[in-house]
């Protein structure tokens, strides 16, 4: 059985799959308070499924780009669970997974102050050949579509999207068949640009200077 989180934006969603068929998804509109509300809804969600956190074989997350707040609150959640459980931990990124929900061949997503994240594919041929396993990349490397260099920072405004974390559990079992598992001291969050705490800190000190 396997739990998927996705905490990538305001919209969260979080679903069990068991590799044949979904078992239950909740979606909720988070906005920026992802700590205090994804393990209540997961908590619902498995007494839903009538299963505890020792019923789980694997958890998928969502790695970005997206809220920073949100990505850290998923990607620690599924870290703690994997280390404490044993469990594999697989990932995918947001603009994958809007792809792969909506049947889209170039995806865009707001990123904040007047700015879209836009990632573009040649042709759904294309995405099935970049989903599948990558030649020469090793444990812990993330190799799949949507990946920080494929993916713009330009300016504009995108439709806001809900996804669903049923997608993500989906393409969580495929990975986990592959054996695409990620490493789970390595796996760090698709962010695309730093941090505003980070950009703040950076001109202060530029001022400073």
């Amino acid at each position: 059985m396997l739990l998927a989180l996705d905490t990538a934006t305001h919209y969260a969603s979080v679903a069990l799959h068991d590799g044949q068929r979904l078992l239950g998804e909740h979606t909720w509109l988070a906005y920026q308070d992802h700590t205090r509300t994804l393990l209540p809804h997961v908590q619902a969600l498995l007494a839903g499924a009538q299963a505890t956190i020792d019923s789980l074989t694997g958890i998928a997350v969502a790695l970005g780009p997206g809220s920073f707040n949100g990505l850290r609150v998923g990607l620690s959640t599924a870290k703690g669970l994997a280390i404490a459980r044993g469990l594999p931990l697989l990932g995918a990124s947001t603009l994958e997974l809007l792809a792969a929900e909506y049947g889209l061949d170039e995806v865009t997503m707001n990123a904040g102050q007047g700015h879209i994240y836009r990632w573009k594919l040649p042709s759904p041929a294309a995405f099935a050949v970049r989903v599948g396993p990558g030649e020469g990349q090793g444990e812990g490397t993330w190799s799949g579509a949507g990946s920080a260099s494929e993916i713009e920072l330009v300016d504009g405004a995108a439709p806001d999207r809900v996804r669903h974390a049923g997608v993500l559990a989906e393409l969580g079992w495929q990975r986990l068949r592959e054996g695409r598992t990620l490493d789970v001291a390595k796996i760090e969050p698709i962010y695309v640009r730093p941090p505003h705490i980070t950009e703040s800190r950076k001109k202060a000190h530029m001022q400073a200077a």
